[in-house]
């Protein structure tokens, strides 16, 4: 059993999850992978987005170094790689997200970054069964859940969340700019994550801090008992149809 296994249990009590919340960790070395219980590894290369959907489906404890990782944006993103002249020339956007060059450069230069060499390696697993501590907590949710997860944030702050996205490398907003800013973020999963990493047409990610894990969940339970749930309760009305169909009937029978 894990410690966080109360974590998961709060979660899934106000969220009802199809899937299992993801713990992320992100590790100087590579060599820390070696002290991670119960880790696998692919037996080939992958993109990072595959690990969190091994831990999110199946339960498992994924990890990998910088050089398993075949996302191009993702080692960037994460600090894997030094950002090269190709990318910040736009080289990876243009004429595939953007018209021309000069918008794709807009669009690289907005990415959130770890810095180079911060980071070597990355572990996910579910957060029922992970032993480490996490960095962040990864939600696959419908816009509903994900609702009840920003409701939970602002309970005791107020105001609004906002967020930023060009609907690409989401593991730079899950990841990378979490970790930045150190607060909630909300996101679209990219296409990676779509193709490779079998996320649905209906997802959103919540990543959350783990530092602010039991401010959400207390949150969510003070909105749960307020009458803010989820599934979101529907309010019963008269079926107008069956009430003509019944009175036609009657009227039937008595000839």
């Amino acid at each position: 059993m894990s410690k966080y296994e109360n974590y998961d249990n709060s979660l899934n009590k106000y969220l009802r999850l199809s899937t299992f919340p993801v713990a992320v960790k992100l590790l100087e070395t590579a060599e820390e992978l070696e002290s991670i219980n119960f880790l696998k590894k692919p037996e080939e290369e992958f993109a990072i987005c595959q690990l969190f959907s091994y831990a999110r489906y199946y339960g498992w404890t994924m990890g990998c170094s910088k050089g398993e990782n075949l996302c191009p944006l993702a080692e960037i993103s994460l600090g894997f790689q030094k950002k090269h002249k190709l990318f910040e020339e736009g080289g990876f956007f243009v004429g595939r997200y953007n018209e021309t060059k000069e918008a794709a450069k807009i669009t690289s230069a907005s990415m959130p970054f770890i810095n180079e060499g911060k980071f070597n390696a990355i572990v996910a697993g579910a957060l029922n069964r992970v032993e480490f501590k996490p960095d962040l907590v990864l939600i696959w949710g419908n816009s509903a859940q994900i609702m009840r997860i920003i409701q939970g944030y602002l309970w005791k702050r107020g105001g609004r969340v906002s967020m930023s996205t060009f609907c690409d490398g989401v593991c730079a907003d899950t990841i990378s700019n979490a970790l930045l800013t150190n607060d909630l973020q909300i996101a679209f999963p990219c296409l990676g994550d779509r193709r490779f990493g079998l996320a649905k047409d209906s997802d959103l990610i919540a990543s959350i801090p783990f530092a602010l894990l039991d401010e959400i969940i207390n949150g969510m339970e003070k909105t749960h008992k307020a009458g803010t749930r989820y599934p979101i309760p529907f309010q019963i009305s008269t079926p107008i149809f069956f009430k003509k169909l019944k009175k036609q009937l009657e009227k039937v029978k008595k000839n």
